[in-house]
């Protein structure tokens, strides 16, 4: 590993020469065409590379856990941003799977304001650009990082010592049962059907960052039908793949979001050699299952990320400052670039002519459109994701394929101040930097309520 440092590239020659001393490769390429393709996923078409991908807004109703203004203000800004598939975040199956209070729920009692805000997601789209966009909606479970009320209440799929005591337990605290997994299961392919009647046009099983199915991939002391061997560490995003589809018709698509790798020592990891206390990485689970659900639901995209967001940040979003109480990273943010896409273009090359998401290009600023036309044109990944730069620039898609650049002054600067609103998990989430008259209050909101935490 190399040491830490912040952003201080102004050119792609300081990209190439950095790479060039760190020893590391990153395809670049100048031209930037390319993002402009349409690209077919199943019956539809992307009118661009782009992605928005699913960061946590929570900004839920607090009475019936549907969107709200500050909710609809986002997705239409992503939407007249440009991005051509639009990946909205997670909505959880229940109140008690939720990791913030403020955590989105879809339900028939909330179904028209879904409604409401796909169709407004999309005319933003049309009235600008005069093109369709297409929209997954994440379902997903928190499982041991639930806080329906802001106070940790962990459903426990196996026993992982560290992350255990990260949430207050140990060894004697029950695991949930076969029959209380199953019946999440009926709720992951029963609120599907939902997600298709507000106008999705897919459904995702949300199984990365250590979440509840992403932990039941680790399971390996677990006993019972989902845990042990592979088949049974499998089974239940198996299952909800397979129902979902069954269940949504033909007119919508289902698909995923894996993680490729959970960092913890073998046996509680996953993406893991198989080798007592060891973490190095193993992608042969990962993309062997990832082979498989494509198969199963003919999925047309999938999505991937890796690490545990609350551990080691840096693997899944490098960034130039960490949130309060967070060691500098161990490394330099284009290992861990290099790294995802490495894993990208591993599982690119799996799933042959399904398009992949890739995401973790952030801390490059201004200079991730020629990362990204580099990432297509070497046909590491197809389809290019932002996250946090959606929060901080939403329109950068827009100045990429018109102006053929993007503006530095309104780039991310992966300073993980909107990390820090989540941790602290009292205000609303966006950009408080480059978005700050709505966000800079919801910061303050956290990191009071963090203080008085600290002093009670």
């Amino acid at each position: 590993m190399s040491d830490f440092k912040r952003f201080n590239l102004k050119t792609t020659e300081d990209l190439r020469a950095e790479l060039k001393e760190l020893s590391l490769e990153l395809p670049i390429s100048s031209d930037l065409e390319i993002l402009k393709d349409r690209v077919p996923i199943g019956r539809r078409t992307l009118p661009n590379r782009f992605v928005v991908q699913p960061m946590e807004g929570f900004d839920a109703d607090e009475d019936d856990f549907g969107p709200t203004e500050l909710t609809f203000r986002r997705y239409r800004r992503y939407a007249a941003g440009g991005a051509g598939l639009i990946w909205f975040e997670a909505a959880v199956i229940c109140p008690e799977g939720r990791s913030n209070p403020r955590q989105l729920i879809l339900t028939e009692e909330n179904l028209d304001v879904w409604k409401r805000l796909v169709e407004e997601t999309r005319k933003a789209a049309m009235q600008k650009y005069g093109h369709e966009i297409v929209t997954v909606l994440q379902l997903a479970h928190s499982g041991r990082w639930s806080k329906p009320a802001g106070k940790p209440e962990p459903l426990l799929i196996h026993h992982n010592p560290p992350l255990d005591r990260a949430v207050g337990c140990d060894e004697n605290s029950p695991l949930v049962t076969d029959y209380e997994l199953e019946k999440l299961r009926d709720l992951f392919i029963q609120n599907s059907l939902l997600a298709a009647k507000a106008g999705f046009d897919g459904v995702e099983m949300k199984a990365v960052h250590g979440y509840l199915s992403a932990e039941l991939l680790c399971a390996h002391t677990r006993e019972g039908k989902y845990g042990g061997s592979y088949e049974n560490r499998t089974r239940l995003v198996r299952d909800c793949v397979s129902g979902i589809r069954q269940l949504i018709g033909q007119n919508h698509f289902v698909t995923a979001r894996l993680t490729m790798y959970e960092p913890s020592e073998y046996p509680y990891g996953w993406g893991t050699a198989a080798v007592p206390g060891s973490s190095e990485p193993d992608f042969s689970e990962p993309i062997r299952f990832a082979q498989e659900l494509v198969k199963l639901a003919d999925m047309p995209v999938f999505n991937f990320s890796l690490g545990y967001p609350r551990f080691q940040p840096y693997i899944t979003r490098p960034y130039n400052n960490p949130v309060e109480g967070d060691p500098v990273p161990p490394e330099h943010p284009l290992e861990g670039i290099v790294r995802f896409q490495n894993a990208g273009r591993q599982l690119q090359a799996a799933l042959g002519e399904v398009p992949l998401v890739t995401a973790a290009l952030g801390w490059l600023r201004h200079l991730m459109p020629e990362v990204a036309a580099g990432l297509v044109r070497r046909d590491w990944v197809r389809l290019i994701g932002q996250g946090r730069q959606s929060f901080a620039y939403p329109d950068s898609v827009n100045d990429i394929l018109t102006e053929g650049k993007m503006d530095s002054r309104k780039c991310c600067i992966t300073c993980s101040l909107c990390s820090q609103i989540m941790k602290d998990g009292a205000g609303r989430n966006g950009c408080p930097v480059k978005d700050g008259e709505v966000y800079r209050p919801e910061l303050q909101k956290g990191r009071a309520a963090a203080k008085l935490r600290r002093n009670i």
